[in-house]
């Protein structure tokens, strides 16, 4: 399992937004290019856009 200290938290979209799910998936998508050695997530728990590194199996 990986470590809570490799999680990087890009953007913090908080609860209460009014941003669409497609503008989240886009902001995604946009950190995805800027950092394309790691994995890209939405974390519900933080509501924010976190990666962390690609695991080699």
């Amino acid at each position: 399992m990986d470590s809570l200290e490799d999680k990087i938290v890009h953007r913090k979209i908080g609860r209460n937004t009014n941003l669409t799910v497609k503008e989240i998936m886009d902001m995604v998508d946009e950190v995805k290019r800027d950092f394309p050695d790691r994995e890209v997530f939405f974390d519900g728990d933080e509501f924010a856009i976190c990666s962390r590194k690609r695991r080699n199996f």
